[in-house]
């Protein structure tokens, strides 16, 4: 489909689904969120300790760049950059 044209004022982002399993790949998804990546992770198959860990440092690395974060699911995690809002009510059009 090579013959769809952009929206006005529609941006094209980028959505990562991850299930990082070490520190290190919850760091770069962090690295992706910075570069204006929406990033969902999906700390569910970690064990409760470590599916915290990793959600707090994620939480304060997205409130440090002030992006935006909700909660999904039990450890399932929506990150946005500063770009992106997060919403949980649509506006009427």
């Amino acid at each position: 489909m090579t013959n769809l044209l952009p929206l006005p004022g529609m941006s094209n982002y980028t959505i990562a689904v991850l299930n990082p399993q070490t520190f290190d790949e919850t760091a770069q998804a962090i690295d992706a969120l910075k570069a204006g990546t929406v990033i969902l992770l999906n700390f569910a198959d970690l064990g409760s300790e470590a599916a915290q860990r990793f959600a707090d440092f994620a939480s304060g690395s997205t409130c440090a760049i002030s992006g935006h974060q909700k909660q999904l699911g039990n450890f399932i995690y929506l990150f946005t950059p500063p770009t992106v809002d997060i919403v949980t009510q649509l506006k009427a059009y």
